[in-house]
Order: C-alpha cells, then structure tokens, then sequence
C-alpha cells in the first residue's frame, strides 16, 4: 500500500486530537488553548476545535482559561491493561521480586523517544521511589531504562533514535556527549545491563536489563538504589534479581502479547 493510499484511510482530524491529550503531563496538568496550541504545532483554530471535542466527550475538563485531563482517560489505558492481563500476570511477578530486593521494580517500552512505564511494583519496602505511575514517561538518554532500551534495538536504529533524542543535564554527573552516551548504550548490549549513576536523580544508581528477546518490542525491567559504600556489593544481588524477575516474565508470554 503506498502512502498515498494510507493518508486516505487515515482521519487526520482523530489524529490531532490525540495529539491534543498527549500534551498534558506532570509538569503541565494544565494548559490554556494557545499552550496546547504552540505546544502541538497546529494552528489556533485547530487546537480548540480538538480540545472542546475532548471537552465534550469527557475527556477534558475547562475551567476558566485552563483545560485538564480527566479520569475517564484512564480507561484508555485500562482496556490495554485488561486486555494484556497485567492484574493477573506482571503485577504478581513485579511485586514478588521487589519484596525480595527491598526495592522498587519497574516494567518500561519505548514510546516516541521516550521511556514509557508500563507497571511498577505496589511494594512498600522500596528505599527508592520516583513516585511515578504506568503511563509516565521519563527521560531516555540518562536512565538505565532508557539505555537498555536502547541497547534492545539494532544499532542503527538505536543510533537513529538517540540522534533524536532530547540531551538535557538533570544533574552534574549527566552525560551531554551523544557519542558518549551511545558507547554506554553498545557496553550495555555486550553486557546485558545497564547501569547509570546520579545521571538522573543524584545519588541514586539505577539498574536494568532486559525482558523482551530480539525482534520483539523492547521491554526491560528496572529498579534503583541510593548511592553508598555498599552499592558496588549490592550490583550482584540486584541484577540477579531482575534477571530471575526479567525471566518469570517473559514466561508469563506478556512480552510476546505487546
């Protein structure tokens, strides 16, 4: 099917309402019709036509200048959590092995150049916590998530994506080199892990390796631990863990499913 073909079959107007709710996140809860405009790249017109649509249909709220999403868009990723049996068949694996690292475990895919968190364990034993949720995005270059994902890929198409990729300094320690950061990315590929210190969040270390096989859509499970004199000790132990986590998942066939 050639592209011309495909753009008729495809609703331009559905795909820039999308494009509407995907701006919303953490740092912006909410944004005025010229902020969801700029930051979707469409006209003005165009903005408020998708954004009062997803008013309507429940999935914005207004108030005032100020557009939010709503809860209902939680049922969007609750029909995909359902329908992959992530209740049944990750929640169990993801919390099972925490309670035994004593740390945060986190499942993750790739999303547009971005990390995007599928599940997490419910676990309170964790020393670290981001506080973040299954639909969060966090930053690619500088996690170990984002690395490893990255290194799940060929190389060239890791290159491609890195190339695109946002470089901000979160702290000190960050990376600002593609070149440099794309070596950590080929180390972790020979390895089968990877690891990032203070790259994020400073004095955490974070760790993560691989679920999904070659060929498959990358998915990597990860966790964190405070910077310390026993973290070099503690390396063992962690990935380990997520190895047997990585591997009590992929028996599940929920990798193979995404």
């Amino acid at each position: 099917m050639n592209n011309s073909v495909q753009d008729r079959n495809i609703s331009s107007s559905f795909a820039k309402g999308l494009a509407v709710l995907a701006v919303f996140d953490a740092a912006t809860p909410s944004l005025t019709l010229a902020e969801i405009a700029r930051r979707t790249g469409q006209d003005r017109a165009t903005a408020r036509r998708g954004a009062l649509t997803l008013v309507q249909a429940g999935y914005l709220r207004q108030q005032g200048r100020m557009l939010s999403l709503t809860p209902r868009v939680l049922a969007l990723a609750g029909g995909f959590l359902q329908a992959n049996q992530f209740g049944r068949r990750v929640q169990p694996v993801l919390n099972q092995h925490a309670g035994r690292l004593e740390t945060e475990v986190i499942l993750a895919t790739l999303d547009q150049g971005r990390v995007l968190l599928l599940a997490q364990s419910t676990t309170e034993r964790g020393t670290v916590t981001y506080g973040f949720t299954a639909g969060a995005h966090i930053p690619l270059a500088h996690t170990s998530l984002g690395r490893m994902l990255l290194a799940c890929l060929p190389q060239d198409e890791a290159e491609e994506v890195l190339t695109r990729a946002e470089i901000p300094q979160h702290t000190e320690h960050s990376l600002t080199s593609r070149a440099a950061i794309a070596e950590q990315i080929e180390l972790a590929r020979s390895q089968g892990y990877a690891v990032t210190d203070s790259e994020f969040e400073p004095g955490i270390i974070g760790y993560a390796v691989p679920v999904s096989r070659p060929g498959q859509t990358p998915v990597v499970a990860g966790s964190s631990a405070p910077r310390g004199p026993e973290a070099g000790q503690a390396l063992p132990k962690l990935l380990q863990g997520l190895q047997l986590c990585a591997a009590e998942l992929r028996q599940t066939g929920v990798v193979e499913d995404l």
